[in-house]
Parts: C-alpha cells; sequence; structure tokens
C-alpha cells in the first residue's frame, strides 16, 4: 500500500511542478487574445490547486494518515472534490475557446457544465453526512461514494463532446491544438478509471496543456494587440459579456480634437479632461481609448434609441465646443453608431470591426449629427470580414492559387519570365486577387506569414512541374517591405527553394513600393544575400509611392526595373518624350526596363520605340493557371 502511495505521490508531485512551469511561461506569453489567456489561466489555476489537493488526499484515502482528526479529513476531501470539479470545466471550457467554437454550442457546453458543477459542488459539500462523494471505509482510510463515479463519467462525457463540437469549428492550429488536449485527457481518464493504480491522471493533464502554453496561437485579434490600446482588455471583458449572455449593445466611435487656437497645446493636456468629460455626459456609458490620439469608444448595454438620443444631445455639445481648461474640445467627424450583435455576430469579428472603423469616414458633412451605419458601409465592413476569413484559411491551409503573367522579350515576342500573382480561392467570395486581401494582411499583422506561404507555393508548382517553367528564363513573386522587416527572411527562403529542389538563379524577387525601405536597417543585407545565392532583383512600380529614383541608386544588385503601369500610360498619351528620357536613365543606371499595364497593340509598338526591353500585360494574356499557362507556353514554341 505505501509503494502504491508514493508512486501516486511521485507522478501527482511531477505533474504539479511541470503544470506550475507550465503556468508561469502562460502568463508572460503576450499577444493572445484575453479571454483565452484568462480561459487558460483559470484552467492552470484550477489544475494546480486539484493536483496539490490530490497529493494531500492520497494517502488520506488509502488511511495512511489515522492520526488527522475526522473534521480535518472531511475538510480535506471536500475541498479536493471541489478542485477537480472545479478543473473539469474550466478545462472544457478551454479547449472549446482555443479552436474558437462557435457560440451558440460554447454557451450550450456552459450551461451542461453549470448543471454538472453545482451538482458535483453539493455532493462534496454533503458528502461528510450522506457519503455521495466519498464514504469511509471499514478497513481505515475512504472509498468512492456512490455519487463519485457516476459524476466523472459525466464530465468524460462532456469532454467527448466538447471534442465532437470542436468540428464545428473553422480548421486551424486552435482546432489542432484542443483536439491534442481533449483526446489526451480523455485517453487518460480511460486509463485511471480502467486500472486505478499509479494514477498519471495529472501528469497527463500537464502534457496536454504543453502546446498551448509554449507557442500555440490562441486566437485573438492581432491588430488590436499592436495598436497598444491601453483598454483594449477592458473593451475585449465587456464585449464578451454581451456575446456569451447575448446581451444587445451599442457602440459610437467619436474623433475629438483641440479647437484651433488650442491646436499647439499637447494631447496629454486634453485627452485626459476630454475623457472624464465624457464619461460625466454619459453616465450610463463606458468611455473607452482607442487610440493615444483623438479616438474614444461609447459602449453602452441597452436600446439603440436612447442611446442614439445621448449621442445626438453629445454631439451638439461637441460641435458647439466644450470649454476644457486650456483649450476647447471639438468634435471633428460625427459620431459614428452601430448596433453590436447586429454588425458582428462574433466576437472576432467586433474586435476587428473596432479596427476598421477606426479609419472609417461616415457619409455627410462634418460636425453633423450622428448617424448609424447605414447598408452600404455595414456591406462594405462585412465584406472585409469575409475577406480576412478567406485569407486566414487559406493561411491555415499553407496554399494559396497561383496565377501567372508572362514578361515577354520586346523585339522577340518571346516569354522570358513568369510573374507570380497569389489568389484565394473562397467557396463564398469567388476568386480573391492581392487587391482585396493584401491591405488586410498588412493591418492585421499577417504579411510576413502570408509571403512565406505564397513562396512556398510556387516551390511547391516549380518542383511539382519543372519541365513547364523550364520553358521561361525566371520565376518572380513580389517581395513586400513588411517582409523584409524579418532579418532571416533571405536565409529562411533560400532554405525553402534547396529543400523543394528550385535552384535559386530560376528565381526573381520584385521589391513592391508599399513601403520605405530606408527604415528598415537589413535590407541591403538581406539583398546581398538573396543577390548571393543567384535570384534576380526588380523594382517594381517605379515612378510610384515609395518606388523612386533613390530606390534603384539605393539597390546596385537589382538588374530590372518595372515603370509603374498608370506613369507609362500617363507619359505615353501626354509626353512621351518624358518616358523615353525615364527609360534612358534606367539604361544609364545599368538595368533593364520591364513596362507592364500593354492593352493594346499601339502601346507595344510605342514601348518598343522608346526602348522598353520587355513587356507585360493583358494584351497578351490574363493571368493564367497551370493548364493555362502550358498552352500559352506550347502555343509560342509551336
Amino acid at each position: 500500500m505505501e509503494t502504491t502511495i508514493h508512486y501516486n505521490i511521485y507522478f501527482q508531485m511531477a505533474g504539479f511542478v511541470f503544470l506550475a512551469a507550465l503556468a508561469l511561461i502562460c502568463l508572460l506569453r503576450r499577444g493572445a487574445h484575453t479571454l483565452t489567456r484568462i480561459s487558460l489561466n483559470r484552467t492552470f489555476a484550477s489544475a494546480l490547486a486539484a493536483t496539490a489537493l490530490d497529493v494531500l488526499a492520497t494517502p488520506l484515502r488509502a488511511g495512511a494518515w489515522p492520526w488527522l482528526p475526522a473534521w480535518a479529513a472531511h475538510g480535506l476531501l471536500v475541498a479536493w472534490l471541489i478542485s477537480q470539479t472545479l478543473f473539469f470545466p474550466f478545462f472544457i471550457l478551454c479547449t472549446l475557446f482555443l479552436a474558437k467554437t462557435p457560440g451558440p454550442r460554447l454557451r450550450g457546453m456552459m450551461r451542461l457544465l453549470s448543471i454538472l458543477f453545482c451538482a458535483g459542488i453539493a455532493g462534496a459539500l454533503l458528502s461528510p453526512w450522506l457519503g455521495l462523494m466519498y464514504r469511509p471505509s471499514p478497513s481505515g482510510g475512504f472509498d468512492n461514494g456512490p455519487l463519485y463515479r457516476p459524476l466523472l463519467i459525466c464530465w468524460w462525457l462532456l469532454l467527448a463532446l466538447g471534442s465532437f463540437w470542436l468540428r464545428a469549428a473553422r480548421p486551424g492550429p486552435g482546432r489542432r491544438c484542443a483536439a491534442c488536449m481533449a483526446g489526451l485527457v480523455l485517453a487518460t481518464m480511460l486509463l485511471q478509471m480502467a486500472v486505478g493504480g499509479v494514477r498519471l491522471f495529472w501528469f497527463a493533464v500537464s502534457l496536454s496543456l504543453l502546446p498551448a502554453a509554449l507557442g500555440a496561437p490562441l486566437p485573438g485579434n492581432q491588430i488590436h494587440n499592436a495598436s497598444c490600446c491601453p483598454n483594449y482588455r477592458a473593451l475585449t471583458d465587456t464585449l464578451w459579456d454581451c456575446y456569451q449572455f447575448r446581451k444587445p449593445y451599442c457602440l459610437a466611435f467619436l474623433r475629438i480634437a483641440p479647437a484651433n487656437d488650442a491646436g499647439a497645446a499637447q494631447p496629454a493636456a486634453w485627452m485626459a479632461p476630454a475623457a472624464a468629460r465624457l464619461r460625466a455626459a454619459l453616465p450610463r456609458c463606458t468611455v473607452f481609448f482607442l487610440s493615444q490620439a483623438d479616438r474614444f469608444v461609447v459602449f453602452s448595454q441597452g436600446s439603440r434609441e436612447g442611446f442614439s438620443s445621448q449621442m445626438a444631445e453629445l454631439a451638439a455639445g461637441l460641435n458647439e465646443g466644450w470649454p476644457l481648461e486650456g483649450c476647447t474640445v471639438t468634435l471633428t467627424q460625427p459620431a459614428l453608431l452601430m448596433d453590436g450583435l447586429r454588425c458582428a455576430p462574433e466576437l472576432e469579428q467586433a474586435l476587428l470591426l473596432l479596427d476598421l472603423l477606426e479609419e472609417f469616414v461616415p457619409d455627410g458633412p462634418a460636425h453633423a449629427a450622428p448617424q448609424w451605419v447605414n447598408d452600404q458601409a455595414l456591406a462594405r465592413l462585412q465584406r472585409t470580414l469575409a475577406v480576412r476569413r478567406a485569407l486566414t484559411g487559406a493561411l491555415d491551409r499553407g496554399r494559396f492559387a497561383l496565377r501567372y503573367l508572362p514578361v515577354l522579350d520586346a523585339r522577340t515576342g518571346k516569354p522570358v519570365q513568369l510573374e507570380v500573382l497569389p489568389r484565394i480561392d473562397d467557396e463564398q467570395l469567388g476568386l480573391l486577387g492581392p487587391d482585396a486581401f493584401v491591405p488586410i494582411a498588412e493591418r492585421c499583422g499577417l504579411t510576413e506569414r502570408m509571403g512565406e506561404v505564397i513562396f512556398d507555393s510556387l516551390l511547391a508548382a516549380m518542383a511539382a512541374d519543372p519541365e513547364l517553367f523550364s520553358r521561361v528564363e525566371r520565376v518572380s513573386v513580389n517581395l513586400s517591405p513588411l517582409q523584409l522587416a524579418a532579418p532571416d527572411l533571405a536565409d529562411r527562403f533560400v532554405r525553402m527553394a534547396r529543400e523543394k529542389g528550385v535552384p535559386c538563379s530560376r528565381l526573381a524577387f520584385e521589391l513592391t513600393e508599399s513601403r520605405s525601405l530606408h527604415q528598415i536597417d537589413e535590407v541591403p543585407r538581406l539583398i546581398r544575400q538573396l543577390f548571393a545565392a543567384g535570384a534576380a532583383i526588380t523594382v517594381d512600380d517605379f515612378g510610384a509611392g515609395h518606388s523612386n529614383l533613390t530606390r534603384i541608386l539605393d539597390l546596385p544588385e537589382a538588374g530590372a526595373v518595372k515603370l509603374d503601369r498608370y506613369v507609362m500610360r500617363t507619359c505615353l498619351s501626354r509626353a512621351p518624350r518624358l518616358l523615353a528620357h525615364l527609360i534612358d536613365f534606367v539604361h544609364d543606371c545599368g538595368k533593364l526596363v520591364i513596362a507592364q499595364g500593354v492593352e493594346s497593340s499601339q502601346q507595344a509598338q510605342q514601348l518598343t520605340g522608346l526602348g522598353a526591353d520587355y513587356l507585360q500585360g493583358f494584351y497578351y494574356t490574363m493571368p493564367l493557371d497551370e493548364a493555362g499557362l502550358r498552352r500559352f507556353l506550347h502555343r509560342d514554341t509551336v
């Protein structure tokens, strides 16, 4: 008996230490959804308490502590049973949070868990008198009561039901992590019920929580985590309370600034007094900062009518100007109101809406009365949400649908290069181009991951059909300045190409103009690494945005320059000589010229006469899938 007790305690103590270490790691992690972090932390706390009490209750139940007074033994066993009853609902809810289970099923599981939780607590509290969960053993110690094993089976069944409900969640790392957690605990519970000897249960619990603590992507909104919103946690918890219990709520977004005569005032000088004034003027509402500049969110539970009238009075006062100490605060944009549950039926959508509405400009003149989000604005917002879901699905699958646009020699008309154009093939939205999902990826901080998945998709296609891609010299893929912010990007891309057996000499990288490269110190080194590996470098959209003369001069490794299509068309129609000088300048820098956006034979002839080396555009072909590309290249060779 003593040997069995020792083994029990050893494994339970090992599980306790493991859980404590994982709980500390989880507390130090940042960037996860507030509610999921809370759920995971509570799971750790309940597991730690249950493990510690299990260590104490094991010798007591085996009759190894006869000296312990009866009241103390009963109190310890009641506390142990309550801790186990607390652990199971937290663990089940944590798995559902990780997998982002749909709200109705989550609320249904919460109701079932609350019923079973109350039954377990009542049984534990009444056990000293009725012996429901445990009872004294004739040979000393305590045996399981008649209610203990049925409740354990109920927990097992609910966990199995929760695992089945995980299938309703969207595929992704969170669902896989939750499924592994639930599966390991289910297997250990069956082992414990069948064997009943050495108890590996808490050690298995710590193992099941390992992925979530160390690195599993927790559901949440990366946009707000990066926006340094000081009230983000409070706002998220407030929203979750409404979503959990289906309470209606309304939101108003206020863009406030000091008047012209106080324009030089520092934000800190008027933001805090303005926030205090807002809270005093709206006693039934909650006011949050969404930025350090001039953005407030007013949150209210209740009817739309009452909230709308309150905001109308507030807007009237703000339009007239609020005198504060040192400055006057005015409303620089109409208050934008929306119905929460109607606009965003899920919590994650509501969090994204908060960020999208940061830059949303409502119809109507400034200093107007508050207005609700109209149907057109709501349709735009909901489409953005749908595109983000499609983007996340493509990233989780690890594949984009690729299209190819050939680059042709201006003199011979032979295709010499292919440009990769990523697409997302969504069942509801159809085929989405980069213009739809790249801005969302930049706002969500997904640019680096998206670029890596696109590059991996290209390498897989080139490795699967090397004969097709051997008909051109190189295949180019866009490289965003946001991707170049990663210091190990070149090493990762070169390693990925080698693993797929694709020579870097067959690849080209086009540097887009969306952001300035001067703010990224690692750019020259990364470009040199890619160039040294054999890849070609192209400056994309030359003449527009940040892609100007200095970019050509700062990138000696670039072998070609792509003219921006708008600049090319404007110069062809208005100032052809200016375009000729621009092409000569690029040639003087020792680089080739690629003219993109060619849509007619006249444009092609003009550009060839002006000295363009390569041409690209819909005049030759629309973007092609692999089957269309094979026909296009084969027709060219024939």
